[in-house]
């Protein structure tokens, strides 16, 4: 007598997680890199402003100017810089999550994607390393004043002078969120015509080390107020947009459940 089993009895599940449950993760861990940046930027605020950055002591300011601003509060300066290098690191988070947008839209691009991810990171350490160099400032206030200012250029210097990265990054978020299907594009096509506007507010930029005075100086409205402004606006506005481009491609990848017969 021949035995006959059911297929159903044989069918080994497979290792690991479902489906259904990978994708869930994958998608908590995109959102939580996204909400990440606005607790991270609440930091940067609240640093920058216990340093008495914002803004910073004017170009200007002779040495003795500068090295008594470090001196007469050191600890706080100190403790705002902290601050302000523990919530850039949401910056990271960020650009991944745009990285995985790009690389995931229907007309993807991908040399887009990794330009704009190569450009990413290099702004991430533009924006934690000029941190360093002011916290290297306000480490020994009791230095010679002209070191002192040394350090406190420097630091400004670098944190607005390379601005090409952030300008790169801002480009190719732009061109790939134009070329790609205008029916249902990664990101809505007026965050690119916001990314090029954001780029073009950030070129005076390089005009800062002819001034140290007027509207061109590290401390002036073109230079440090407007890309400042424009700067946090920017990641609030890329925020926003990423939640809704990830839940829109969560929504459009599911896949069908195969149909059983009865």
């Amino acid at each position: 007598m021949t035995t006959t089993r059911n297929s159903k009895e044989l069918t080994i599940p497979p290792d690991g997680p479902a489906p259904s449950t990978q994708r869930s993760v994958g998608l908590r861990t995109l959102l939580v890199c996204v909400w990440s940046v606005p607790p991270g930027l609440v930091l940067v605020i609240v640093g920058w402003l216990m340093a008495g950055f914002m803004p910073p002591p004017p170009a200007h300011d002779t040495a003795a100017e500068i090295a008594s601003f470090y001196r007469d509060d050191t600890t706080v300066i100190r403790l705002g810089l902290l601050l302000m290098l523990t919530g850039f690191a949401v910056w990271a988070p960020l650009f991944g999550v745009i990285t995985r947008q790009m690389l995931h839209a229907r007309r993807s691009h991908p040399v887009l994607a990794y330009i704009q991810l190569g450009s990413g990171a290099a702004t991430w350490i533009f924006l934690l390393v000029p941190f360093l160099v002011l916290s290297a400032a306000a480490f020994r206030p009791e230095r010679s004043p002209e070191i002192t200012q040394a350090l406190h250029d420097t630091g400004w210097i670098m944190l607005f002078m390379p601005f090409t990265p952030f300008v790169v990054q801002s480009v190719a978020i732009a061109v790939a969120t134009l070329l790609d299907a205008p029916q249902r594009p990664f990101f809505p096509r007026w965050v690119a015509y916001f990314n090029i506007m954001e780029a073009i507010s950030f070129l005076p930029v390089g005009l800062l080390t002819f001034f140290k005075t007027g509207p061109f100086a590290y401390h002036g409205v073109l230079v440090f107020w407007i890309p400042i402004l424009v700067f946090f606006a920017w990641m609030l506005v890329m925020t926003l947009v990423c939640h809704r481009s990830v839940l829109d491609t969560a929504l459009t990848t599911v896949p069908r459940e195969p149909a059983h017969a009865g």
